[in-house]
């Protein structure tokens, strides 16, 4: 079947592929793609994986390529760009109508590209699996890329997701325990202001994150507000969380805390690497970071003191892990059920193919003892350090897998407090629509909330700034996600998942 794929680039971050179309148009040859299901016996004689977060070449990312060869037969072909030019890469891959088979997919590019049609749907491949990762998967991370009830990108690894380190050193001379409340939560940055010498309470990067989950660096503050849309479950259409009432109560309580000292004065123009110095030279008593490995990092970089992640506060409603980086399948992948299997099944088996996609290759990025017990090698290019991973990180497998080579204690406590009451982010919505106009009301979400904040405005000046500034960009929005033909769409795919669901059930 020829079918040709017009691409267009969109303004939401970087550069973002739109395919329009799928039709046959214009002069160019057009591309070869095969949508069918396949046979997943079948195996590739190659296949090629564009990823951004894996080990480097200097550290031995072709002897993973090399190892995967001799275990599966099929030649694996690795492009990893440079990070900063990472989504470029991306997009002009599929522009080019010459993607990899696999693309590693953060989870605003995600949507934007299944949304298109530039992605394979997988569901079915993933349904008639019968390799072992089936047995062992957390299957609530793969529902976490579903996007309408379809599969176009299988987790790579768990989401993960912030959680609050606090000095626990601080606290006992304070007398405290973990806050509980926002009240005691408030409670406990005041008793770290009042340690003087430069104390900041509480660091952050910002006010506003640069992608969803907009408010994870500060979930204390923003608590049941939402600055996104979403759907109200009591009329079934659309709301702008921000300009809810409860946003309101959300800055306002930013601002008081700004205005008390509590929060970083520089939280405003602070990066996160900003946020990580502060914290290493002793100067921050609370910090929101990401849970699990960063927690024994930033531990690490302390001179002294006791980090300790500490439950959610009861006004969060939990933690919020974020959505899954996807491994997804361009359209152009040859044998689409064959590589679902020799790739993505492979690397989550708990086995051989696992151990290969999460610790590297043996004598080489880990050793076997004379006692059995297995340990990691330092990395080839940083022999300080040893080697954390080779493709996905080992604390956040989503199988249950009984990894050989043990965790930090420090790591597994950090992850199991932020796993307790832990919310699962849902995929970003992404339409022509949203890429038009997001990222315009984004840079209006972030003025409103830094100069009421800072106290450059009222509060109320401000939410009146975001209702004359935002308001287009909004209401566009709004009537799009509000159509008929979107809620219909939307609705017919939540009763094909439940069906699906069900059939499972049964």
């Amino acid at each position: 079947m020829k079918k040709n794929v017009l691409t267009r680039f969109t303004a939401l971050a970087l550069s973002m592929l739109m395919v329009t179309s799928l039709t046959a148009c214009g002069d160019k040859e057009a591309a070869e793609i095969n949508l069918e299901y396949g046979d997943p016996n079948n195996k590739p004689e190659v296949i090629t994986f564009m990823a951004d977060t894996v080990m480097t070449e200097e550290n031995g990312l072709k002897e993973v390529a090399k190892e995967y060869e001799r275990l599966t037969g099929i030649r694996l072909e690795i492009e990893k760009p440079d990070h900063a030019k990472y989504y470029e890469k991306v997009t002009l891959s599929f522009a080019s109508e010459e993607p990899s088979d696999i693309i590693e997919m953060g989870s605003t590019y995600y949507p934007e590209l299944a949304n298109s049609g530039a992605l394979w749907n997988m569901s079915e491949a993933w349904e008639k699996s019968t390799s072992n990762c089936k047995n062992i998967i957390d299957e609530a991370y793969v529902d976490a890329l579903r996007i309408n009830g379809e599969l176009y990108g299988f987790p790579m690894a768990a989401g993960n997701g912030t959680i609050t380190y606090v000095r626990q050193d601080w606290l006992d001379e304070a007398g405290l325990d973990a806050p509980k409340n926002y009240d005691e939560f408030i409670e406990m940055l005041r008793a770290f202001k009042a340690r003087g010498n430069g104390a900041i309470p509480i660091t952050a990067a910002g006010l506003l994150n640069t992608e969803t989950p907009y408010d994870i660096y500060l979930r204390e503050f923003y608590q049941d507000a939402v600055p996104d849309f979403y759907k109200d479950p009591a009329t079934g259409k659309y709301v702008d969380g921000f300009a809810q009432p409860n946003m309101v109560e959300a800055i306002t309580r930013l601002r008081d805390a700004f205005q008390e000292g509590l929060l970083d004065a520089e939280i405003v123009t602070n990066k996160t690497s900003t946020c990580r110095d502060k914290l290493g030279s002793g100067l921050v008593g609370a910090f929101n970071y990401w849970a699990g490995m960063w927690s024994l990092k930033l531990q690490r970089s302390m001179n002294d003191g006791q980090l300790v992640g500490i439950p959610p506060i009861e006004e969060t409603g939990g933690y919020t892990e974020r959505v899954p980086t996807a491994l997804a399948m361009s359209i152009y992948a040859p044998e689409k059920a064959a590589v679902f299997e020799h790739f993505l099944m492979f690397s989550h088996d708990g086995g051989e193919g696992q151990m290969l996609f999460t610790h590297g290759v043996k004598d080489l990025h880990y050793k076997v003892n004379a006692d059995g017990s297995y340990e990691a090698l330092p990395y080839l290019a940083d022999p300080d350090n040893k080697v954390e991973k080779s493709v996905f990180a080992p604390e956040l497998t989503i199988t249950e897998w009984n990894d050989p080579i043990p965790l930090d204690p420090m790591v597994v406590d950090s992850l199991n407090e932020f796993r307790k009451n832990r919310v699962f982010a849902k995929v970003p919505i992404v339409n022509d629509t949203i890429s038009q106009n997001l990222a315009d009301l984004n840079v209006v979400k972030n003025q409103v909330v830094a100069n009421a904040v800072t106290g450059k405005m009222s509060v109320e000046d401000a939410m009146k700034f975001y209702e004359e500034k935002g308001s287009y960009y909004a209401t566009a929005i709004l009537e799009d996600l509000n159509s008929e033909a979107n809620l219909a769409a939307e609705a017919a795919a939540e009763a094909a998942a439940a069906g699906v669901s069900s059939n499972t059930a049964e």
